[in-house]
């Protein structure tokens, strides 16, 4: 009884999300998509009920009467098919509108949350993605409420006239709970074959990507990674086949046996008709009726149970969807910072006793670190991979939160500080940047977005970034489109990170500098004289209050800092200037030695 419970009112807050999506899109489209449908629905009863005027007056040999209930047969059989067809027309235009402001609100939802966090709880972006694939059948959720919400109409309608041809049919519907109860247990199989499936399917779109994409060309045909790629897509879609295919058997073996038993009382009742009609106790136009309605009912009900699944099938979606909204409005509370940001930085960035876990897992990425970054002054942070920089990175940038510890912007903490305004006093570029295909002032405008547009803004910083030469690559200059699929140019991946890191250099006044290995793609003597210009750059604006942190594998960069980190497993190993750090012998000065010994 509680499941029962359970599952209904799933249904209904799952109509109700589907409305409330349908009516903030477009409410005349959703108001009227509703009222002809349930409209079309009454007329189609009212026709159905004359059937037994017509009979009654043929029987009763009274042409004029059965002519009247013709027509009125007639007349309302037209007005349902007319409502039914302006149903059809407004449908595929109310879904558009749907998906539009689902799109925008989904993009809305999951930029609002001020962290990202949820990206690594594995389940968080199991849901995530099931919604972003789920989509259409969010956006369509109010055509098959809609169509729901008639056939429960008819099937009202249909069992109240078919108790007033003789009561004991009000029986019938009991006929339809094994039916409603295989239903629901042909969906839980589902769900579960779904969610088992989350993970894999995900996996595979993986795989497929890379296959298909032409960035990876290269290596698929040096590795000869094709076939090898083919094979595992296969074995991925025969597992998740499987369980869908388990599952679709399983529901349908439920569904089968449900028809069944309903289908038997519909026949035992039209044979008691039949005998009730011998005796005289329900009249042959009654017999008709009703046999007629039982008849259209097999239809009907096996229709509204297949809507019914269908309901609890969008109903998984939408209580995802409802989820990611709890999620974000619940982030978005979550008690954050409301503190402006500095003017300027006057001291240090300080990291003080910091240690950080990333969400789900136990061992500390980041153990009891402390790190002064102090204003006019360039950090630069280096270490093997996995040794924690690039999550340094994202705590400074407030994208997580330390898990013990505390971040001191000058002498206020990270954690008072409103997260935009923080986030808006930071320049950043990062390794992994994003290729923005718009028009290549908009590409590196985005970075400071009250002034997107200034083309002369862009043009400088693309020149600080060493950019400035992009601008010649077509005679539009800086109104080219990026990106081929656009119809536009494509960029090498050192183009695309000139853009990145120009697109870094928008601001005029940040607090926080990240250069998180943003030149990569770039050659080492390149990458050295962007850094110096940048070092010297930090050195002399002391008195605007900016610290710069630098993370790059290449040690020729990273000599040019006033002081540099080194992390290892989690800890800073050693600190000082290149000079210092060389003299003391330690970790740095063997990775310093084994990188420069490859240059001789």
């Amino acid at each position: 009884m509680n499941k029962a419970l359970a599952a209904l009112r799933l249904l209904v807050r799952s109509s109700a999300t589907f409305t409330r999506l349908a009516f903030a899109a477009a409410p005349g489209r959703a108001s009227a998509a509703i009222g002809f449908e349930l409209l079309g629905a009454i007329f189609a009863l009212v026709s159905s009920y004359q059937i037994k005027g017509v009979v009654q007056a043929a029987s009763n040999h009274a042409p004029d009467h059965a002519v009247a209930a013709a027509l009125v047969l007639a007349a309302t059989a037209g007005a349902a098919s007319l409502c039914f067809m302006i149903y059809g027309q407004l449908s595929p235009r109310l879904v558009e509108a749907i998906s539009v402001h689902l799109d925008a609100e989904l993009v809305r939802l999951t930029a609002r949350i001020p962290t990202i966090e949820y990206a690594d709880r594995p389940v968080h972006a199991d849901k995530i993605g099931l919604i972003r694939n789920s989509r259409q059948q969010l956006a369509s959720g109010l055509q098959v409420v809609a169509v729901s919400f008639r056939m429960i109409l008819t099937l009202l309608g249909t069992f109240v006239i078919l108790i007033g041809v003789d009561p004991w049919l009000a029986l019938l519907p009991l006929f339809a709970i094994p039916r409603a109860f295989a239903g629901r247990e042909a969906r839980r199989l589902q769900v579960q074959a779904q969610e088992a499936t989350a993970e894999p399917m995900r996996l595979r779109g993986h795989i497929f990507n890379h296959a298909t994409s032409p960035v990876a060309g290269k290596e698929l045909r040096i590795f000869g990674l094709g076939e090898e790629l083919a094979d595992r897509y296969r074995q991925i879609s025969m597992t998740t086949r499987h369980l869908n295919v388990r599952a679709n058997w399983g529901g349908a073996l439920w569904s089968a046996l449900g028809d069944a038993i309903f289908t038997a009382g519909c026949i035992a009742a039209v044979a008691w008709l039949v005998v009730q009609a011998a005796h005289g106790a329900v009249t042959p136009a009654g017999v008709v009726l009703a046999a007629s309605l039982i008849t259209g009912l097999i239809l009907q009900m096996n229709a509204a149970l297949q809507y019914t699944q269908f309901i609890q099938a969008l109903s998984t979606t939408a209580e995802r969807y409802v989820w990611l909204e709890d999620f974000s409005n619940e982030a978005a509370k979550t008690e954050l910072g409301d503190t402006p940001s500095p003017v300027i930085l006057r001291r240090a960035i300080a990291v003080e006793n910091v240690t950080f876990a990333y969400p789900d897992r136990d061992t500390p990425v980041l153990a009891d670190i402390s790190l002064e970054i102090p204003a006019g002054k360039v950090i630069a942070l280096v270490g093997e991979n996995g040794s924690g920089k690039s999550t340094l990175v994202k705590l400074l940038c407030g994208f997580y939160r330390p898990s013990s510890g505390r971040i001191l912007i000058d002498e206020t903490d990270l954690t008072d500080i409103a997260p935009a305004d923080w986030r808006g006093r930071i320049d950043g570029a990062f390794q992994d940047f994003t290729n923005f295909e718009t028009p290549m002032h908009e590409s590196v405008g985005l970075g400071d977005l009250p002034r997107l547009g200034d083309r002369e803004r862009a043009a400088a910083a693309m020149a600080r970034a060493g950019g400035a030469d992009l601008a010649k690559l077509n005679a539009q200059g800086l109104e080219v489109m990026l990106g081929k699929k656009w119809g536009g140019i494509d960029l090498s991946g050192g183009q695309w990170q000139k853009l990145a890191l120009a697109r870094a250099l928008m601001r005029d006044d940040p607090l926080l500098v990240v250069f998180d290995e943003p030149a990569a793609a770039l050659d080492a003597s390149a990458e050295h004289d962007l850094f110096e210009r940048f070092a010297a750059e930090a050195r002399s604006g002391q008195s605007a209050g900016r610290a710069t942190l630098l993370i790059s594998h290449r040690f020729s960069t990273v000599r040019m800092a006033d002081a540099i980190a080194v992390l290892e497993d989690g800890r800073i190993a050693e600190f000082g200037s290149h000079p210092a750090l060389m003299a003391a012998g330690g970790r740095y000065a063997e990775l310093f030695e084994i990188q420069a010994s490859a240059y001789r």
